[in-house]
Parts: structure tokens; sequence; C-alpha cells
């Protein structure tokens, strides 16, 4: 999957929000912000060519732009205040999916919605839990292989998901634990960011929700968004190589993982963030897609 004019366009789009954060946090001069700004972009697409990855757009991105403004947890505070937003409500949410015809449809479904709740958080405590039923019995999933995995679930003996941003993690938990109901003997890895990458989720956050009560969190050694094999632990090549299933969150896992290994089976979830996935999909932005490999 090569990257186009669009890739650079969502690449744009996506340093302005990091930029953001960095005008908060230091102290130069707008003037030294800019030409150092300006300088991460040149180097990004200095050697870049339409044959290259998205994955490899944004490490080398984030390559350059570690260089120049150091590896600071821009999102820190935002990452936090969504894990403790949706954790206070995780027991009741859990409530909601066991109390419903189907505990494994309803965990999936909002563990698949659960980026675009962190995107639509705004409201106050009071609301949140009807916001969150709301956007799940208005969504639809355009691409749903569940059955499949219900089956393929049951006699599974390890499972690797692997997660995506903080916050939505909580709802991951919520859908790890009702697969739990389903196989008890299910045991499941958990792979974490090892370096603060924009919204993506930490050890550090996984610890906050306590996501160690249905699954074993570890370092993945990725430190980019998305999942490149080359650029992971051995600890995670090891998991991955014995995982009998599985799960990717996240558009950017399924751009780095998509082609990695075919034979592997992985259950991509995530929100379409671009025209570009929604065309290869045949689907459209911002459906939600579960899809087999």
């Amino acid at each position: 999957m090569n990257i186009d004019y669009e890739c650079i366009d969502c690449l744009l789009n996506h340093s302005s929000e990091l930029m953001s954060k960095v005008n908060t946090s230091f102290s130069n001069s707008s003037h030294n912000i800019f030409d150092n700004y300006k300088k991460v972009i040149l180097t990004t697409f200095e050697d870049v060519t339409s044959a290259h990855t998205p994955y490899f757009l944004v490490k080398t991105f984030y390559d350059s732009f570690y260089d120049v403004f150091g590896e600071n947890d821009y999102f820190r505070t935002e990452k936090a205040d969504l894990n403790q937003l949706f954790i206070e409500v995780y027991d009741d949410l859990l409530d909601f999916c066991f109390s419903s015809k189907d505990p494994l449809y309803t965990a999936f479904k909002l563990s698949l919605m659960g980026e675009l709740f962190c995107h639509n958080s705004g409201n106050s405590f009071g609301e949140l839990e009807i916001e969150i039923q709301n956007f799940y019995n208005t969504k639809r999933v355009a691409i749903n292989d569940l059955e499949k995995f219900k089956k393929e679930i049951e006699n599974a003996r390890f499972l690797l998901f692997i997660h995506n941003y903080a916050g939505e993690i909580v709802f991951d938990k919520l859908f790890i634990r009702v697969m739990k109901e389903l196989n008890p003997n299910l045991i499941v890895h958990s792979a974490l960011k090892s370096r603060p990458v924009y919204k993506c989720a930490t050890k550090k956050d996984a610890d906050q929700i306590f996501l160690k009560e249905v699954s074993i969190p570890f370092d993945s050694g990725s430190e980019y968004l998305g999942t490149d094999l080359s650029f992971v632990s051995p600890s995670f090549k090891n998991i991955y190589n014995e995982a009998d299933i599985v799960i990717a969150k996240g558009q950017s896992n399924f751009e780095s993982l998509a082609d990695e290994n075919t034979k592997k089976l992985i259950y991509y979830s995530f929100v379409v963030k671009c025209s570009k996935i929604a065309k290869h999909l045949d689907v459209n932005k911002e459906d939600l897609i579960f899809k087999r490999s």
C-alpha cells in the first residue's frame, strides 16, 4: 500500500495538530518554532517517493520531529483525561454488554467505536453513557467478520491485541473481558507503544485503566503510528508468531500490516479515515471495519 497526495495532506494535518501542542510546550519564539517545523517538513519529504508506504512516511516524519523538538508526551494530559473519563463508566458498560442479547457483539462494537467516542467525548459525565449508546445505535459496521471471529475464538489459545489510542483502550478492555467469558482459557497479550507517539496508548495508559485485569500488557517495541514487523521487539515478534489470532486496532495498523503476512490470522478493527482506504475497501469514509485477513 503506497502513498499518494492524500497521504501527504493527512500527514500535514496530523503535524499541524501536533504543532499546536508544541506551541504551548516551548518558550521559543514563533520564528524559531516556524524554522524548526519547516526543517522537519523539508527533511521528511526529501527522500520520500510514491513507492514508499504510509508507515515509512510517518516514521520519517517522527524521526525528524523528535530530533528537532524532543520526545515529549505532548498529549499526556488529554490521554489521561480520556482514560479516566471512560474507566469511570467501565462497570456500567460491562453491565450493558452482559444484559444484551449478544454480549460479545455489544462489546465488539463498543471496542470498534472506541476511537469515535474519544473524538466525541465533550459532554459532561452525566451525558456520556447516553452519548455512547446513541453512537452505538446509529453507526453501522460496513465490513463485519465477527461471526468468523466467534467461531475461531472458541478454540484459540493465544490472542495478541495490538491497541490503538488511549481512552479507546477502555473499550478494548471491555471486549477482552467479554471474549474471555466465551473462552476462559484464552491468554491475551496487549501490545502497547514503547514511547509516546501522538495519542497512542502506552504501558502507562494501560496501568491507569488496570488493563492487566484482563490481559498481559507489554511494550511492543513499536515507536511510530502503525506496526512494522521490522521495528518491533523480539518479544513482540515471538508473541505475534505464536498467537492464534491477532486483533489490530486503528487504520495505521491496517495500512502497515495488511501486506506483511497474508497467512497470519489478523482481524483489522478500525474507523475509515480517508478516501484512499475507503476506495481500497469499497466503503465510505467514517465506516466501521472489522475485517478478517
